[in-house]
């Protein structure tokens, strides 16, 4: 495993924890797990991924911390997967809009963001529906205007 995946794999976590000693906890355990296990996949990173995204979601459920947010009926959906370029964000900006998203939020925003994945490869690497994907980049998108309109994210970035 070459330093660039294991980088990459921390960032996942951290994506997932916004926590630092979590997400290294978290990549350990599922090298860990990657390690004993006798599969051969021939994508390594997915499949770490795959296992980093089961241990995170066990754990909250053995913590209760599972963030539920219900689909609005007829929201509407991304259309699409540029919307987020269009935002320019400052560093700050970012940083707080991160701290306002749940885990499901952030692990769509990094995978598409960061590691440069389409909403379809999103859904296919997290076995969920694309619209589902989408909707939770909508929703980014929402959360990253109103953050920009607030004054209270602007105090935030000055201070």
């Amino acid at each position: 495993m070459d330093k660039a995946l294991l980088q990459s794999l921390y960032r996942y976590c951290y994506c997932l924890t916004a926590n630092t000693s979590q997400a290294e906890d978290l990549l350990q355990s599922a090298i860990e797990r990657w390690l004993t296990s006798s599969a051969t996949p021939e994508y390594i990173g997915a499949y770490i991924r795959k296992i980093i995204r089961n241990q995170f979601i066990d754990n909250c459920r053995r913590n209760n911390l599972v963030d539920f947010e219900p689909l609005e009926e007829n929201a509407p959906a991304l259309l699409g997967e540029s919307c987020l370029e269009e935002i320019e964000i400052q560093h700050n900006l970012v940083e707080y809009l991160f701290e306002q998203l749940n885990a499901a939020e952030r692990e769509v925003l990094y995978l598409w963001a960061i590691e440069g994945y389409s909403a379809a490869e999103i859904a296919i690497d997290l076995e969920q529906p694309r619209g589902t994907i989408l909707s939770r980049l909508h929703r980014v998108k929402l959360k990253a205007a109103q953050l920009m309109a607030s004054d209270r994210a602007r105090q935030h970035i000055r201070g």
